[in-house]
């Protein structure tokens, strides 16, 4: 029998069991729903502009329902990063910086 090099291995007699992934902070959790938006962002743009096939529109349709979700939860994601001390802090150092030299940081 042959085994694909994606297939897990069988785990080893007596191995201890994975532990659990590290629970992700609100840093990470914006990081990651900010690429998810990028990339629904860039799956309608490349319909829009390059499919021209049949069922174009239900592809169009149904990449702006998942373009729209990917907002949502972006939105949501930045509401409960800009809620934490570490948000806190940059907008103090970004006021601090302003006062300083007369400009904000972008």
């Amino acid at each position: 029998m042959l085994l694909s090099p994606c297939a897990p291995a069988a785990p080893a007699v007596g191995a201890a069991p994975m532990p659990a992934p590290a629970q992700l902070t609100p840093y990470e959790v914006l990081a990651r729903a900010q690429s998810v938006k990028y990339y629904a962002d860039r799956a309608l743009w490349e319909i829009r502009d390059n499919d021209f096939g049949p069922g174009r529109f239900r592809k169009l349709l149904a990449a702006a329902r998942h373009r729209q979700a990917a907002r949502a939860a972006y939105a949501a994601a930045a509401a409960a990063y800009h809620a934490t001390p570490r948000a806190a802090a940059e907008r103090a150092a970004r006021a601090r910086y302003a006062a300083r030299y007369g400009t904000p940081i972008q």
